[in-house]
C-alpha cells in the first residue's frame, strides 16, 4: 500500500531464515514426518503466503528452488520464499484434527488469527487513549473491529486495526455507520478495493442499515499511529 520501501517492515537486522521462527505443533511435526516419508532426498515441506487483504497460508511437498530459505524446525525442512517471510513471522502451525476434514492451520501475529471452532471471537481492547464505547453501539462497534482485523494491508503484513488506519467509527441517531479510515500513503493503488473489504465487512458484523467508509488524510498516518502489538511487532518499541 505504501508504494515502494516506505513503512514498516518485520525482520529487523535478521536474516530471512532467522526472521521466520515458525514453530510446529506436536500433531503438525508428525503428519509432516509423515507426509515427508519416502519422498526424494532433499524434499522439504513448502510454506508460502498468498498476499493480499486477506492473506492466508499453504503448504505442500516440494522440491528447494534457489530462492527458498531453508529453515529445520524439529527435524522438518521447511522451504520459506523470501515474499512470505515477514507473514510467516512468529507463526505456528497446527495439524486440526477437528476440522472436516482434518488438515493444517498456520496462525500468527502478522496472519489472521481464527477462533476455535464453537468459540466467538474476543472482543478486542480499544486502542491506547480511547475509552470503550458507550451507548447502545458498544458490541457492535466491537464486532466491527474484530471483523476488521481480518483485513491486511496489501505490502505491510499487518492487520488494518493494529496498523492504525481506522481513525473512528461514527453512528447517526438512525443508527447508521460511518467508518473513518485513512491509507499509509495517498497513492495507495489498492484503496478501491479495501473500502468495498472494510464497508462489506463493517456492514456484516454492525448490522447497521447503511455504512459508509470516509477517506481522510487527517492526522496523517505514521507508525505512532500503530497499536502497541504492532509497534513491538516492526521493532517501534
Amino acid at each position: 500500500m505504501t508504494g515502494g520501501d516506505e513503512g514498516p517492515r518485520a525482520g529487523g537486522k535478521e536474516g530471512p531464515a532467522a526472521a521466520v521462527r515458525l514453530r510446529l505443533s506436536p500433531p503438525a511435526r508428525d503428519a509432516l514426518v509423515h507426509a515427508l516419508a519416502g519422498r526424494p532426498a532433499g524434499s522439504g515441506v513448502r510454506v508460502w503466503v498468498e498476499r493480499g487483504l486477506h492473506p492466508h497460508a499453504q503448504m505442500m511437498i516440494d522440491r528447494p528452488s534457489v530462492r527458498d530459505h531453508p529453515v529445520t524446525v524439529d527435524g522438518v525442512p521447511l522451504l520459506i520464499d523470501e515474499a512470505s517471510v515477514h507473514f510467516l513471522r512468529d507463526a505456528s502451525v497446527d495439524y486440526r484434527t477437528d476440522a472436516d476434514p482434518p488438515g493444517f492451520e498456520v496462525v500468527g501475529p502478522f496472519l489472521p488469527s481464527r477462533a476455535a471452532p464453537g468459540e466467538a471471537a474476543p472482543l478486542p481492547a480499544p486502542p491506547e487513549g480511547e475509552a470503550a464505547p458507550p451507548g447502545p453501539h458498544a458490541d457492535a462497534e466491537g464486532r466491527v473491529r474484530e471483523a476488521l482485523r481480518s483485513i491486511y494491508d496489501p505490502e505491510i503484513p499487518m492487520n488494518i486495526v493494529d496498523l492504525g488506519l481506522i481513525y473512528g467509527l461514527e453512528w447517526s441517531a438512525a443508527g447508521e455507520l460511518a467508518v473513518r479510515m485513512t491509507m499509509t500513503s495517498p497513492g495507495c493503488p489498492a484503496v478501491e478495493e479495501l473500502v468495498r473489504e472494510v464497508e462489506s465487512a463493517a456492514r456484516s458484523a454492525s448490522g447497521a442499515p447503511s455504512v459508509r467508509v470516509e477517506i481522510v488524510w487527517e492526522p496523517p498516518w505514521g507508525p505512532e499511529r500503530m497499536t502497541a502489538f504492532a509497534r513491538r511487532q516492526f521493532g517501534y518499541a
